[in-house]
């Protein structure tokens, strides 16, 4: 008993015992475009978990194609995104999974009212 309880309280260790490669790459060792499109994340890069800095460093390959009007309007989600707390982001996820199962036209209306939304303000 002793014994698998010594081998699994290792087995964690290791699993946990995450190598600093892991969390690569440090915002120091961006590129300067890369730092250019994900420049709202700057403050929470080193400390944000390989997973999320994959998907932002993929949204940064496309940031130069996007015009600069999506420029603009991707950082500032990065900037929103950021500013949620993890509470307010998991609401964010369930909305969002909601909506994804609405028919198509109302997808449509609900982008159309957000867009009229951002505008106004």
């Amino acid at each position: 008993m002793v014994k698998s309880v010594i081998a699994v309280t290792s087995a964690l260790c290791l699993l946990f015992s995450v190598p600093v490669e892991a969390g690569q790459p440090a915002w120091e060792e961006l590129k300067p475009q890369q730092k250019e499109a994900l420049a709202p994340l700057a403050q929470e890069w080193n400390g944000m978990d390989p997973v999320k800095k994959k998907k932002w460093l993929g949204i940064a390959k496309r940031y130069p194609h996007m015009t600069p009007e999506e420029q603009h309007r991707t950082q500032l989600q990065m900037r929103d995104w950021y500013s949620l707390t993890p509470e307010q982001r998991e609401r964010v996820r369930e909305k969002y999974k909601t909506i994804k199962k609405l028919p198509p036209e109302k997808r449509q209306e609900i982008k159309r009212k957000w867009r009229e939304h951002e505008h106004q303000q």
